[in-house]
């Protein structure tokens, strides 16, 4: 799972359209591939998070 907001947002340039996508992968790369790939134009992923797991991870900035 991942939450994704508008790079407009993120400026403030506009309301906070967060929302979450979800992926199903066998491993960690694979799934966070398969999440990056939802991400629409103009959109930048903010947090991913594996369902129990206590961690969550940052993804790269573009």
């Amino acid at each position: 799972m991942a939450t994704i907001d508008t790079r407009a947002a993120l400026r403030g340039d506009e309301d906070s359209q967060a929302r979450e996508i979800e992926a199903e992968a066998e491993t960690y790369e694979a799934g966070r591939d398969e999440l990056e790939a939802q991400v629409p134009e103009g959109w930048l992923m903010l947090s991913i998070g594996v369902p129990e797991r206590a961690d969550t991870y940052q993804p790269r900035r573009r």
